[in-house]
């Protein structure tokens, strides 16, 4: 029974996420109604607001479910040793990008930087202790700064594939990505090419 009412939960969250990325294809979300949100997702405002306090709320819900799937990601990385593990966050996180494409358009271009700056914090860190290690170096403000560099390349990259979807497959994109990532991380590294990936 438990697992009906999760799943039945599920349900009713992904309707009014979707409901929300539509209305907010066609209105400012400072306009965005909760009536507007229920008639869309054809379902109550009983159901909205045992889920939810306000729209914020739900933005936040929706942001975090995003995040949590990027943190999972993380986690199963380590083992994998560097560069491969550089490749599959890239994978992974081009592959979340992907299936939830209209939601992160919204997060990206409808929200504040919340999303980026949370996932920023982690692939920093992530990131930093492979950087730190082959460069044999402590000098986190400058990796800091470069970092800030290599993340508004990767996102900038990933908004111009939205908006140009058709022009490059999802492998193709993850290759340039992890091309032009690895080049940053490792500078001077022979072994650069779109083969590199291949595990």
């Amino acid at each position: 029974m438990a697992a009906k009412e999760y799943s039945c939960v599920k349900r009713t969250k992904k309707s009014f996420e979707m409901s929300l990325v539509e209305l907010s294809k066609e209105i400012p979300f400072n306009k965005i109604t909760v009536k507007q949100l229920c008639e869309k997702a054809d379902l109550s405002r009983n159901a909205f607001y045992f889920h939810y306090k306000d729209i914020n709320d739900l933005i936040d819900d929706i942001e975090n479910s995003v995040v949590r799937e990027v943190e999972l990601l993380i986690e199963g990385l380590d083992e994998l040793g560097f560069p491969k593990n550089v490749y599959a966050s890239v994978e992974g996180l081009v592959d979340i990008f992907d299936r939830r494409k209209d939601t992160c358009m919204m997060l990206f271009d409808k929200t504040s930087n919340s999303i980026t700056q949370r996932m920023n914090d982690l692939f920093c860190n992530f990131n930093y202790k492979y950087f730190a290690q082959y460069h044999n170096t402590s000098d986190r403000t400058n990796f800091d700064f470069y970092y800030m560099f290599l993340s508004s390349g990767f996102y900038g990259l990933m908004r111009y594939w939205f908006a140009n979807y058709e022009k490059m497959s999802k492998s193709e994109v993850t290759a340039l990505a992890y091309v032009l990532i690895k080049r940053l991380m490792v500078p001077g590294n022979p072994d650069i090419s779109t083969e590199t990936y291949k595990r």
